[in-house]
């Protein structure tokens, strides 16, 4: 969002310096028009650019997947206590001294 406000600013206060000389009434008119399409093309290129990275993105998915099912078969293989069990710390052995 930055890159296109960015763009947008820049691109509007070039266009102005350079019109203004000519004419200020086309600078006016012009730069507008000319800020709203160097936005535009800005935004294409970044969603172009992300594109690019969808492809890593399914890769990362796969493997994360893939990590979710083998933490299933793990879980599924493990002998299954009652959750009170589970929770409830071991009760502390007494030793007698003779």
């Amino acid at each position: 969002m930055i890159v296109l406000v960015a763009t947008a600013l820049g691109s509007g206060i070039v266009t102005a310096i350079a019109l203004a000389p000519i004419s200020k009434l086309a600078a006016l008119i012009v730069t507008p028009l000319v800020a709203s399409l160097a936005t535009v093309l800005a935004g294409a290129a970044l969603a172009y650019r992300r594109t690019a990275h969808d492809d890593a993105l399914l890769a990362l998915d796969a493997q994360t997947d893939a990590m979710v099912a083998a933490l299933k078969s793990v879980s599924a293989q493990a002998p299954s206590q009652a959750p009170s069990q589970a929770s409830s710390p071991a009760p502390a052995r007494r030793t007698e001294a003779a």
